[in-house]
């Protein structure tokens, strides 16, 4: 492990310093390239990431932003409470559908861009999908004598070209793989901890899990029966983890921390490579760039918490 941390590229201090819940990057046609924040106000900030000043002020509503999506001409948010909100692109941000639910919970929507639908999590352990015109279209409900609690987290994975699943972790500390296509839970594992944030890389065929444990757990997906099994635990110093992120290369993953610090793992030893002590308080979440940021001629990761701050990284990138 490094002896001292490296500095962010750049530390953007979000308006009024309002806590960051969430973060999303954005590429859209003729070299846009922004950072959106949302946050604990009910306001998303969009950052240009060539100035890295806010140039755009939406407002969502008057809840925290806890999860953003920005396609090439949509931006959906989730506000804590349970509404979803669908915005058009245009010359602004038009509002064209809202979904509501009674959700009271912090896991985040998921979603499949390619068929635009969501996956948003709801009461009695079921999980609703809606496509992105607001529109009921599905649901996954398990058997009613399984008492799985609420969902908590859930990651979109596709396994190959005509197998849609989805991961969700529940309550009760089970993680199920969801078959998109029949809407059939596939396999099922008992973790220790209620799991706050999963998810998965495809070309390790493993992911991870965190929790409010000392604790991130490593599981695997099996090629050829898709079964779910317990592969490893990795410790950490202090516990509590909001945010777990595999970077799209397969070379590291990030926790983002209750304790403000974001850890770097190898996903070949497992071994963490280095601790950013940045955040002064608690870690909301953790993205990495779908593509290079221009400015830096880099993939960046992203991080806001709870301190008002949204620090961006370049680590480990072989340029």
């Amino acid at each position: 492990m490094a002896l001292l941390p490296p500095d962010p590229v750049y530390t953007i201090r979000n308006v009024d310093n309002v806590p960051v819940y969430s973060l999303a990057f954005s590429f859209l046609p003729g070299g846009l390239e922004r950072l959106l924040a949302g946050s604990k106000n009910g306001y998303v900030y969009a950052y240009n990431l060539q100035t890295n000043r806010v140039q755009q002020k939406i407002q969502v509503g008057q809840a925290p932003i806890l999860n953003l999506l920005h396609t090439t001409n949509q931006l959906i948010t989730q506000e804590k409470g349970g509404k979803y909100k669908i915005f058009t692109l245009t010359k602004s941000y038009d509002e064209t559908a809202v979904i509501e639910t009674d959700y009271p919970g912090f896991c985040r929507f998921e979603a499949n861009t390619k068929l635009e639908t969501l996956y948003v999590p709801d009461r009695e352990s079921k999980i609703s999908a809606y496509n992105f015109m607001g529109e009921k279209i599905g649901s996954l409900e398990p058997d009613a004598d399984t008492k799985l609690g609420d969902p908590m987290c859930l990651r979109y994975i596709e396994l190959s070209t005509d197998k849609h699943c989805l991961l969700a972790g529940y309550e009760a500390g089970w993680l199920l793989l969801w078959d998109l296509n029949t809407s059939q839970c596939i396999s099922k594992l008992q973790t220790k901890e209620c799991p706050m944030s999963v998810d998965f890389h495809l070309g390790q065929q493993r992911g991870m899990i965190g929790n409010a444990s000392d604790v991130i757990t490593i599981f695997s997906i099996g090629k050829k029966d898709l079964s779910l099994a317990h592969k490893q635990d990795v410790n950490i110093k202090n516990p509590g983890i909001n945010k777990v992120q595999t970077r799209m290369d397969g070379k590291v993953f990030a926790s983002g921390g209750w304790d403000g610090h974001i850890r770097i793992f190898s996903w070949f030893s497992l071994r963490p490579l280095v601790v950013l002590t940045e955040h002064r308080q608690a870690v909301q979440d953790v993205c990495y760039s779908s593509q290079k940021v221009s400015f830096w001629n880099a993939n960046i990761m992203a991080a806001g918490g709870l301190d008002g701050a949204i620090t961006l990284w370049d680590l480990y990138n072989s340029k």
